[in-house]
Formats: C-alpha cells, structure tokens, sequence
C-alpha cells in the first residue's frame, strides 16, 4: 500500500496539531517492520529534522514543495502537487485536506471545533475558512480521525455522523517526557543539577513559579488566569512569579501591556520552549495551570502530569476525560475557585488527585496506541 502523509504544516508555527502529525506519522513508519508499505512524506520548504533519518529508506518517498504563503499554499499549490503523488491513502493528519483535492482514500483529521463551538477566540476570516475546511474534509473523506472522545461526539451531533466514521485516535506523551521519566534520580546527579541551571537562565526561570504553557492566544483563557493572579497579588496571599510559556498568538501582546508595571514584573513570558527542554521547565515548577475554554485534548497539562507536577485545570470540554482524576479541577469561569486552587497548589495541599490515576494516564496515551489504530483502520494492518 501507498499512503501519503502531509507534513507541510510541519514548516509553520510547531504546536500540539503539528505535533500530533509529526507522531503519528513516525510511528507508522516505524512499526512497518517489514517495510512492506510505502510512505510518501510532503514537506514544505525543507525536511523536518524528525524526519532526516528516513532519506534513502527503500520505502520512504520524500517531496519538498516551495510554498510561503500558507493560505495560497494550501488551497492552490498543494492541490496541483497532490494530484501528481500516486498513493492509494491521503493522510492529513494537521489540517484538512484542500477543498479543491479529490481523490479515493482520504482521511482528514479533525482536533476540534472551535470554529462554530467558541468563534470568539478566533479572528472572523479564520472562522469562516475552517468551517469550510472542515465541511468539505467531512463530505471527501473516507473517514475522519479524532484525538478525542469529546470531539469525536460533538462531530456526531454536529453533523449527524455515524459513529462508524469516527476513528479515535488519541494525542499520546511523547518520548521525551518517558526519557525524563525513567532517567530521574533522588538525589539529583551533579548533570542533572547543571542542566536544571542551564534552562533557568535559558528562559529566565526563577527558583519557585507557578506555570502556565499553552500558544498565548484568546482561547486558552490567559487573562482570566493572569487577572487570579493579580488579585492573589494585591491580597498578598501569593508571591510566586507566574510563568507563561509558549508562541505569542493574538491579542496577546495588547492584554499584557495593560497590567500595571508593579505585578507585570512578577510575570515572566519564556516565548517558544524547545522539546527537549520542557520536561525539566513543567518539573521545576511548582503547580501547572492550564485554564483553557476549549480543548480539542489537552496536551500540556497531560504532559505536566507525566513528569509529576501538579497541576489545576478547567473542567472545560475534553480535558475531564484526559486529565481524569490526575489533576484538580475548578468550574469555568469561576476566578475564586481558581484562586483557592492555586494557594493550595503552592503548599502542595490538593488532596482530590490519585497517584494511580497519573500511572493510568500515562500508559493510556500513547502515540504508537494511536498509530496502530490508524493504521488497522486505512488497512495498513489486519
């Protein structure tokens, strides 16, 4: 079989979709052992380093398309090269497939449903394109992958699918974290110890911060969370610097610049983390806060858990059903549940979160669980 993968996304802004792409199509790949399939990998501008190790692969067909706008890119460009790659599947495991590219054998993924469930956080003409997006990758594909159960119900209701269209294919911790994981030691080593030092200065980290990483944009409710904090600030029942990491999105730049200087000192914005680096950033902290609107899955605070950090979330949308009974939750919207979460995250006082449920979290999502799933459902297994 021949299945094609699109990774274009892979060269534009690298957060939880892209991540998703990038894993699923790598263990794919690595669980043909046999190499009896071949893969077509579409990349835009240049290969992703993930993915350099698989050149010359007998398997492994690579193309590279120039592209830099990503709007004309996506829906004029890509359709002309797409027609030109024979594959018997058309994985888009990012973003969906473009609106003037038929073909038998597609499968779209779609994360979530912002676009009609909070358009709110969304730019208007973003709004629009997505709908679009998401009811054509609905009316040419063969089915349609899901990271959730929560998405894949709202999908169902929304459009009157079949469940039977639905593959659920769940966003899974990646190997960094479970390196972290197995490699950790008490007391530190003397490497390990110089490392930590290393990221602190990197992003400016001080000793004690509570942390909130997430793309900095509307819908994962930063300024509800930076308003908690500053009232905790002003009742002088918090002194910890919170820390927000992660790409700039909109609006962003225009709400921090109206905190008053006095407690904007005490919020230190990292900007992009680096792989590698985030396993020590979540364990250093001392609470994770994730107070999104809207989650497609939820991967920070799963990641946050993997490494043992406590973390506090919203009850909004699907992070119930991934966090599960590993993190403490308050009510959407509700600021003072939120500030009496965060004093008892500091002390370490949360007592509503089970050891045994962060082990079950983390041996639950796995990404080679959700490529074998993929995989049995295209026809790449039996």
């Amino acid at each position: 079989m021949r299945v094609a993968i699109d990774l274009t996304s892979l060269a534009d802004n690298f957060s939880g979709i892209e991540r998703y792409a990038m894993n699923i199509a790598r263990e794919l790949i690595e669980m043909d052992k046999h190499r009896e399939n071949t893969y077509i990998l579409m990349f835009k501008r240049k290969i992703h380093p993930e993915f350099k190790k698989y050149r010359g692969r007998e398997n492994v067909v690579v193309k590279v398309w120039k592209g830099e706008n990503k709007l004309i890119f996506a829906q004029i460009l890509m359709p002309f090269h797409l027609y030109s790659v024979k594959a018997d599947v058309f994985l888009f495991l990012a973003f969906q497939s473009p609106i003037l590219f038929r073909h038998k054998g597609i499968y779209n993924t779609v994360h979530d449903l912002t676009c009609w469930d909070c358009p709110e956080t969304m730019k208007k003409h973003m709004e629009w394109y997505f709908k679009l997006s998401i009811r054509n990758a609905l009316l040419v594909s063969r089915k349609i992958i899901t990271i959730s159960e929560f998405t894949g119900k709202r999908i169902m209701k929304k459009f009157h699918c079949k469940r039977e269209k639905i593959i659920l294919a769940y966003c899974g911790i990646s190997d960094v974290f479970m390196d972290y994981i197995g490699s950790r030691k008490v007391p530190l080593s003397e490497e390990e110890t110089d490392k930590r030092l290393e990221i602190r200065h990197k992003y400016h980290l001080p000793e004690q911060y509570i942390l909130c990483l997430a793309t900095l944009e509307p819908r994962k409710n930063l300024p509800f969370l930076v308003e908690a904090y500053v009232e905790l600030q002003e009742e002088e029942t918090l002194e910890i610097p919170l820390v927000l990491a992660g790409r700039k999105g909109w609006k962003m730049d225009e709400f921090l610049n109206r905190i008053e200087d006095v407690y904007r000192r005490k919020i230190i914005v990292t900007g992009f983390i680096e792989d590698n680096d985030l396993p020590y950033v979540y364990h250093m902290a001392d609470c994770f806060i994730f107070p999104s609107i809207y989650e497609g899955f939820g991967m920070p605070p799963l990641e946050a858990i993997a490494v043992g950090t406590m973390v506090i979330s919203s009850d909004a949308a699907s992070l119930p059903e991934v966090l599960g009974k590993a993190a403490s939750y308050f009510h959407l919207g509700d600021k003072q549940g939120l500030k009496d979460k965060m004093r008892l995250g500091i002390r370490q006082e949360i007592s509503d979160v089970s050891v045994e449920e962060i082990k079950k979290r983390i041996k639950r999502f796995q990404w080679k669980k959700s490529a074998n799933r993929i995989a049995k459902e295209i026809g790449l297994l039996p």
